[in-house]
């Protein structure tokens, strides 16, 4: 059961960091009046709409990331 909860919170982990990265990267971005930038170098449209869309995806695997660190946590404090 604890290695289930620790390979679960490893994944976890690394989603809230690739989601929470990529977030950021947006939410830095010059967007125009319309909601959209440019990148000149790969030639890449990006939508201010998608920043809401990591926000919150951010924000649900941050929760469950801490909920189960919460529950593996009282799963080692009983085995011990």
């Amino acid at each position: 059961m604890k290695i289930r909860f620790l390979v679960l919170l490893i994944i976890l982990l690394l989603l809230t960091m690739l989601f929470g990265y990529t977030f950021y990267i947006r939410f830095q971005m010059d967007y125009n009046s319309e909601g959209t930038y440019f990148d000149e170098n790969t030639l890449v449209v990006y939508n201010q709409q998608a920043l809401f869309v990591y926000g919150i995806m951010t924000f649900i695997l941050l929760t469950l990331t801490v909920l189960t660190t919460w529950k593996l946590k009282s799963i080692i404090k009983k085995s011990i």
